[in-house]
C-alpha cells in the first residue's frame, strides 16, 4: 500500500517536473520567436498573439511527453 502510494507520487512529480520545464521551454521559445514582431507592442497586445500558440505547445506536444514520462514504470 505505501510503496503504490510513492510510486505514484513519484511518477506525478515527474510529470510536474517535465511539465514545468516544457511549459518553460515553450513559452521562451514562443516569446524569442515573437519578439522581433512585436517590438513595441504592450504587453497585453504579445500575450494576445502568444497564447495561441502557446496552449496548442502544450496540448500536443507538452502534456504528452510529460504524460510519456510521468507514468508509472
Amino acid at each position: 500500500m505505501i510503496r503504490l502510494f510513492f510510486a505514484r507520487f513519484a511518477s506525478r512529480l515527474r510529470f510536474l517536473a517535465v511539465a514545468i520545464l516544457g511549459a518553460y521551454a515553450a513559452i521562451n521559445l514562443l516569446l524569442a520567436a515573437l519578439t522581433p514582431f512585436t517590438a513595441g507592442w504592450s504587453t497585453f497586445g504579445v500575450t494576445a498573439l502568444a497564447v495561441p500558440p502557446m496552449v496548442l505547445a502544450m496540448v500536443y506536444a507538452v502534456i504528452p511527453i510529460a504524460f510519456r514520462f510521468g507514468t508509472p514504470r
